[in-house]
């Protein structure tokens, strides 16, 4: 992945407002929210959640599909995992540990002087 493509992911996810839309976005899984839904169970107004949304979907962290009368938004949980297991394998605790690993391997078989 991208330092461009990972920036504009978590930006994505940057400000608490939107940790809450998408947090009901991968509640709601495959039956997708409303912008109405949305601002009911987060508490925000329809228009700040429309704001974010627009962001998230710009990104592709977030889909829309529509049902007739209005769109429902989804969140895109292949997109989400792919980040976050990209995160965890480069930044995470697995980085660490294989870092730690690697140096104690170094070190076992360095020569005693």
């Amino acid at each position: 992945m991208e330092n461009r493509q990972l920036a504009r992911l978590l930006g994505s996810l940057s400000f608490e407002e939107r940790l809450r839309i998408i947090g009901a976005l991968i509640s709601a899984i495959d039956a997708g929210l409303t912008q109405h839904e949305l601002a009911e169970i987060t508490g925000l107004s329809p228009n700040a959640v429309w704001v974010h949304l627009d962001y998230m979907m710009s990104n592709d962290v977030v889909k829309s599909r529509n049902n007739g009368l209005e769109k429902i938004y989804l969140a895109n949980l292949p997109l989400l995992e792919d980040l976050f297991l990209f995160m965890n394998e480069n930044y995470g605790a697995g980085v660490r540990l294989a870092n730690r690993a690697a140096s104690m391997r170094a070190k076992a078989i360095e020569p005693l002087s």
